[in-house]
């Protein structure tokens, strides 16, 4: 029998779906008080040592994360986590990833960030702010806009986020160049360049969305020579994380008109502190991370991890498996 850690609002939603493994799952579960207790008796568990791991959203963003995560790698025992995270930058995932034997990763998210960089593609190009504050101010004046159908799409940065974002442009009649460094067609594109190529390709793009892991390589790609290769009427967007781009070259470039606007769902320094000018820019969309934040994603997460329970025990290869040189 295994020991499974997770936490007590997931055990909730998943526990109809743990009918038949009774004889296989010890299941642990931490509440928000950081308590740690066995799921079938409510018995109190001091030192838990797991062997499997789910870790979602309930206990990242829980008042106790930190009691959570020594909880999994303390114990001496870690087998199996599967995250409901599709990156693995963050520092906690590499301290995990090198204490398990098998890391899982899960990709659902993709479709709620992907539908984000719609939303603000749509809003920007169909004058949302003016409208809205042309609704405020009881002035009826009609404006002409732009749609998805004919724009071209700058995806840099082409997994499965940009796959997912690269599929719904071209549903609408966009055009997406997407960047990744293995060469050769793939879903969501109609072509692939290299990362080498950007620059060349800036000039060119109506929409520029960056989702790429934070690297050595790609901090603060985004900077002012990029913005400066932009159209002046193009969108930028960050969907990756806060480093990728020079924020103050950001807002300079927006203050000389090139590009028009920019929509951020990640920051620098998260929480980012209220006195920080990205709040009240006039050109730009500020979103608190939560584009991910989604019941889709966690149903998807909480079917990802449910299916790779079953081909554990089942001895089969699990979806999204992480090689274990990347925590290296």
């Amino acid at each position: 029998m295994k020991d499974c850690l997770v936490h007590a609002k997931t055990f909730a939603r998943i526990a109809p779906r743990l009918k038949g493994l009774e004889d296989k799952l010890n299941m642990i579960v931490m509440d928000d008080n950081g308590v740690f207790s066995k799921a079938s008796t409510g018995e109190v568990v001091t030192e838990p040592k797991p062997e499997i791991v789910f870790g979602t959203a309930d206990a990242f963003w829980g008042p106790h994360v930190r009691t959570f995560m020594m909880a999994v790698v303390s114990g001496g025992r870690l087998d199996w986590f599967q995250s409901a995270a599709a990156g693995i930058e963050n520092p906690a995932f590499v301290m995990i990833g090198k204490a398990a034997n098998k890391f899982t990763t899960n990709h659902t998210q993709s479709e709620a960030m992907s539908e984000w960089a719609l939303w603000q593609a749509l809003d920007y190009f169909r004058h949302g702010p003016k409208h809205r504050a042309q609704q405020a101010a009881g002035v009826w004046d009609r404006l002409d806009s732009r749609e998805i159908r004919g724009s071209k799409w700058l995806i840099v940065g082409f997994g499965s986020i940009g796959s997912s974002t690269g599929r719904r442009v071209m549903a609408l009649g966009g055009q997406v160049t997407g960047v990744k460094r293995s060469q050769g067609l793939v879903e969501g594109a109609d072509r692939i360049v290299h990362p080498d190529e950007v620059m060349a390709e800036l000039p060119d793009a109506d929409v520029v969305l960056v989702c790429v892991p934070h690297t050595p390589e790609t901090e603060g790609i985004a900077n002012a020579d990029f913005f400066a290769a932009m159209k002046p009427d193009a969108l930028f967007m960050n969907l990756g994380r806060g480093a990728l781009v020079n924020e103050p070259d950001l807002m300079a470039a927006l203050d000389a008109g090139r590009p028009g606007h920019a929509a951020l769902d990640v920051a620098s320094e998260e929480p980012l502190p209220q006195d920080n000018p990205l709040w009240t820019h006039p050109k730009i969309t500020l979103t608190p991370h939560d584009s991910p934040q989604t019941h889709g994603t966690v149903i998807g997460a909480d079917d990802t991890f449910i299916e790779n329970l079953h081909r554990y025990f089942n001895g089969e290869p699990l979806k999204h498996l992480i090689d274990k040189s990347e925590f290296a």
